[in-house]
């Protein structure tokens, strides 16, 4: 997909459009909504702190993984220093960590309706 921003600056985008703060409490997932409509595409990025283990789940709950086993996961990852997807607007994403970690969530709109 190409957007106006491709080739914005080497590496450089405009502030969000929109976005999140979040302050998790342990064990607990915190959903939020992608602001917009589905036919709109926002580049959403993830920003946590140095250390900070966090997980997103896309369009569901966000679960901890289970000590000393493997489990499938459909749609969740864990968030590291430079993690960026592209989401809709009206997603839910999902967020969980066994610690108290702040996230910030910046939303770009990529495609307007």
């Amino acid at each position: 997909m190409t957007t106006k921003y491709a080739t914005n600056f080497t590496e450089t985008f405009p502030f969000s459009d929109n976005g999140f703060m979040l302050f998790l409490v342990a064990t607990t997932a915190l959903p939020i909504t992608v602001p917009g409509t589905p036919d709109q595409i926002y580049r959403a990025r993830f920003a946590i702190p140095y250390g900070q283990s966090v997980w997103v789940k896309l369009n569901g709950t966000a679960v901890i993984p289970t000590s000393g086993s493997a489990t499938a996961t459909y749609n969740q990852e864990m968030i590291d220093m430079n993690f960026v997807k592209y989401v809709k607007g009206g997603d839910t994403l999902s967020f969980i960590s066994s610690g108290t970690p702040q996230v910030g969530v910046s939303f770009l709109l990529v495609q307007p309706q």
